[in-house]
């Protein structure tokens, strides 16, 4: 019976995108006579399949035939700006490796975790829990900690309710302490991480904004405690945030206008 129901809803779904494709810039509008000709459906399966999709905002009607709706532009909107940062920041990414000699990343929060869009290795990377496409829980990284700190208070106490996983040893667990540790990286605009994703890793990350000025993804470099010595956190903090901002400044974000509240 769950195989069953499990088969109707993925047959659904291939129909259901299947009619989107049909959408194109040369024929925008169908309607559901010539969708359901088409793909060889009954019009009560086209019928009822472009009301969900229209329920979800992929498509809206017009008249009495449909075309693409407004939740494209929400997805589309999205991947662009992905792909914005990602090439606006590959260049800065690699100066920051080579200035620094570990590897670095971008990183984005989706839903309740961080996922890395983008990492480029120096020369000599120590094996971590980070590639692209990989995920992690954001209160045990630097990354999704700054990204957490600039998120509103719904957000953050969702993902906390969800319970703060034990990691690495220095993991933080407490509802409160985490709080207050978001509260500080948002003041002091970068978070420190040490054995709490797992041991023996450091990881510093800074935030990067577009142009309005939104924290929309996080700067940060992972090594061990031997290469990311104590004394040397303070330069490595210096390096990921002056990367930080100017890949803001290329995504055109402009501190002085904000600064000014203008």
């Amino acid at each position: 019976m769950l195989t069953n129901k499990k088969t109707s809803v993925l047959q659904s779904v291939q129909r259901g995108l299947t009619i989107l494709h049909l959408f194109t810039k040369e024929r925008p509008i169908w309607g559901i006579t010539e969708i359901a000709k088409t793909l060889k459906l009954s019009k009560s399966t086209v019928g009822r399949l472009v009301a969900d999709l229209v329920a979800e905002g992929f498509l809206q009607k017009e008249q009495n035939k449909y075309k693409l709706g407004f939740s494209f532009l929400t997805i589309s909107g999205v991947i662009t700006s992905h792909l914005e940062i990602h090439r606006e920041s590959k260049d800065i990414l690699k100066k920051l490796v080579d200035h620094l000699n570990e590897s670095a990343h971008i990183s984005i929060l989706e839903g309740k975790e961080i996922t890395y869009v983008h990492k480029i290795e120096c020369n000599t990377p120590v094996q971590l829990l980070s590639a692209i496409g990989k995920t992690n829980p954001p209160s045990c990284t630097s990354s999704g900690k700054v990204l957490l700190a600039f998120q509103k208070e719904n957000v953050v106490n969702s993902m906390i309710n969800l319970g703060l996983p034990q990691l690495g040893p220095n993991s933080v667990t407490n509802p409160e302490e985490f709080k207050d540790q978001l509260s500080k990286i948002q003041e002091q605009g970068y978070a420190v991480c040490i054995d709490e994703l797992h041991e023996n890793s450091v990881s510093i990350a800074a935030p990067v904004r577009d142009y309005t000025g939104e924290v929309v993804a996080a700067v940060s470099v992972v090594g061990t405690k031997e290469r990311i010595q104590c004394q040397r956190i303070s330069l490595f903090t210096e390096a990921v945030i002056k990367a930080a901002n100017d890949i803001s400044s290329q995504l055109g974000y402009i501190p002085a206008i904000f600064e000014k509240g203008v």
